[in-house]
């Protein structure tokens, strides 16, 4: 779940999904890969147009490439098969994702962060907090720059607690805005 900062263009959100699809079906791990920007006319789906939804469907494990094990080299076939439930011989779903070279690696790019999840399990959490990832910190008050300061300052600490993966601060203050000063008694005089 690639998310863009607020304001990015209809055309600017296109070319960043087809850049990323094609970045993601590079591995040899990715069968398919489909996103889309924004919400579906449905009241079940709270994203805003910046956050974009990728869907990777994977190869079987059996098609991945095949990593040299321990017992890759000495071990008979039929040893193998059985060591193999305990030691695979090709990369966990979290080293495919979190491993060097591996999928979030690839999916730095300027200004977007990644939330990695399952599709239904990032609709479920949406729908029953309000956030787009299981762990959340809501963060309230008048002064909106005060409140993105502090989450940033937040997200820059929780980035060092062992076992976070994806941390990011929703940037509130961001975007484009246009305040208006009303003059009250001009309008009033026009009714």
């Amino acid at each position: 779940m690639p998310m863009a900062l607020p304001g990015i263009s209809v055309t600017g959100a296109q070319k960043l999904l087809q850049v990323q699809d094609k970045v993601l079906k590079r591995f040899p791990e990715v069968d398919r890969v489909f996103g889309k920007a924004g919400r579906a006319e449905t009241a079940t789906d709270p994203a805003p147009f910046s956050m974009m939804e990728t869907v990777i469907l994977l190869k079987p494990e059996s098609e991945w490439p095949k990593l040299g094990r321990w017992y890759s080299s000495w071990a008979p076939e039929w040893l193998q098969k059985i060591l193999r439930r305990i030691w695979p011989d090709h990369k966990s779903a979290d080293e495919l994702i979190y491993g060097r070279g591996g999928l979030d690696e690839a999916m730095q790019f300027p200004g977007v962060s990644n939330s990695w999840t399952m599709p239904i399990k990032a609709r479920v959490d949406m729908l029953s907090t309000g956030i787009r990832t299981p762990v959340g910190i809501k963060i309230m008050g008048a002064d909106l720059q005060k409140v993105q300061e502090l989450g940033e300052h937040i997200e820059m600490v929780l980035k060092e607690v062992p076992g976070s993966k994806n941390v990011f601060a929703e940037r509130t203050a961001g975007g484009y805005f246009i305040d208006f000063t009303l003059k009250r008694s001009e309008l009033a005089a026009m009714g």
